[in-house]
């Protein structure tokens, strides 16, 4: 069994893999839209990707690039899914549950009363929790919104737009005592 040391102190042991192996990226899987959405949903799957991982002592680490826009008050939250549970959930959601984020007024500054902003947000999670090497779906979605644009400005079109991204990695799991 290999120990990872710090200053001395031992904070973890790598267990079940050859030493060494433990946290290396062992695959990456991607999804990437550039379409447009202009929503008064409470819900919509905006991006959706599957990994299998290769060992059930796996983490999955997610990275998560969404372009959003909006002209209005938009509260509603975004919520990342492993299968149909939320995972990395906010313990204070605003007005949207199972999220990881909530927005109140996100891209509502005054000087935004044109409608042509497009901002990216991006959000990384680390899923310890899977435990499977079955195939598994993991989505990007929203909650609750009363007003989102997914891609695109409030302008139209021609206003600007962003290519959203989904990335998966396996990592090598370990374990910390």
């Amino acid at each position: 069994m290999a120990l990872t040391k710090i200053n001395n102190n031992t904070l973890s042991a790598i267990t079940g893999l050859p030493a060494g192996v433990g946290g290396k990226v062992l695959q990456v899987v991607m999804v990437s839209n550039d379409t447009q959405l202009a929503s008064t949903n409470a819900s919509d799957t905006l991006l959706t990707k599957a990994i299998t991982p290769t060992s059930a002592s796996s983490n999955v680490l997610c990275m998560i690039t969404l372009w959003l826009g909006t002209k209005t008050n938009p509260n509603g939250g975004i919520k990342l899914l492993r299968d149909s549970t939320a995972i990395g959930v906010s313990s204070n959601p605003y007005s949207a549950t199972g999220t990881f984020w909530s927005a109140d007024n996100f891209l509502t500054d005054p000087a935004d009363v044109d409608g042509y902003t497009v901002l990216p947000f991006s959000w990384t999670f680390l899923d310890t929790g899977i435990s499977t090497t079955s195939s598994t779906t993991y989505s990007v979605a929203t909650d609750s919104f009363t007003q989102l644009y997914y891609n695109k400005t409030s302008s139209g079109t021609n206003a600007g737009d962003g290519n959203s991204t989904f990335t998966l990695m396996e990592i090598a799991g370990w374990q910390i005592f």
